[in-house]
């Protein structure tokens, strides 16, 4: 019996071995049929939040959210779409749950800060953007780190107005990057 035991557990890892090496090959097997049955529905949402529609986007990544919840980019665009239509709470619901299963997620980081702002709380905002981190964006980073310096050194009664705030970080945030 031990030498049946012995000789399962030398089979499943000689399975998970040779599973890596039909990675490194190439020879994976075909998506799963979840994906498949939802990619439609991605690949139009995915249409409309680049056309900006927002509206669109947000309830066909609902929908796919439905079927596929562990998705993070679609959850990430989800909030993202929430946050473009004004629905701040629902927003920052969203990149908690991203923020929650990785704590580094700069664009989660990013957007959980701009909803903070939006919801007139820049204090928490800044507190949040000092976990953002990305060298390849160093105009974000640099307003990023501007926004949280006029927090901090403002007195309680003078702290910056929120929405202009949030305003400075999304011109930069919308601006083409350049290679």
């Amino acid at each position: 019996m031990a030498q049946d035991k012995k000789e399962e557990i030398d089979v499943s890892r000689r399975r998970l071995l040779f599973g890596f090496l039909d990675r490194a090959r190439g020879a994976e097997a075909a998506p799963m049929a979840a994906a498949s049955k939802t990619a439609p529905m991605l690949a139009q949402a995915n249409t409309s939040f680049a056309a900006a529609d927002f509206t669109t986007a947000a309830g066909l990544y609902k929908s796919f959210l439905q079927a596929e919840s562990d998705n993070a980019e679609a959850r990430q665009r989800y909030g993202e779409c929430l946050y473009r239509q004004g629905q701040y709470i629902q927003a920052k619901v969203e990149f908690e749950r991203l923020l929650q299963k990785d704590r580094k997620n700069n664009r989660a980081i990013l957007f959980l800060g701009l909803v903070l702002a939006r919801l007139d709380r820049v204090q928490k905002a800044a507190v949040v953007w000092k976990l953002f981190f990305d060298p390849h964006s160093v105009p974000l980073s640099r307003e990023l780190n501007l926004q949280i310096a006029l927090v901090e050194t403002a007195a309680e009664d003078q702290l910056p107005a929120a929405a202009a705030v949030a305003e400075a970080v999304e011109r930069v945030l919308d601006q083409p990057k350049t290679a």
